[in-house]
């Protein structure tokens, strides 16, 4: 079985599902286990514990899963949000 992405919008008080406030996946590997990462400013995917602060009830904001092809869109849009300022 080869590695699997899950893609999740974060939702705050003020994101919309066409403009959510981040982005984090779950990348599970192929030979057991998983790490969770957020996209950040500088466009590379860096570790967080988000996803897990949200399985736990401990993170401020909704996850709301995405499909891949809806997160390669995402990352367009910060692509040109975050643009102008790397």
């Amino acid at each position: 079985m080869p590695d699997t992405f899950t893609y999740y919008a974060i939702m705050d008080e003020e994101a919309t599902p066409e403009h959510p406030a981040g982005l984090v996946r779950r990348h599970e590997f192929a030979d057991g286990g998983f790490e969770d990462e957020g996209l950040h400013r500088d466009l590379n995917w860096h570790r967080t514990p988000a996803i897990v602060e949200w399985e736990r009830g401990n993170f401020p904001d909704e996850l709301q899963e995405i499909s891949e092809h809806e997160a390669e869109r995402l990352i367009e849009q910060f692509r040109e949000r975050w643009g102008a300022s790397l």
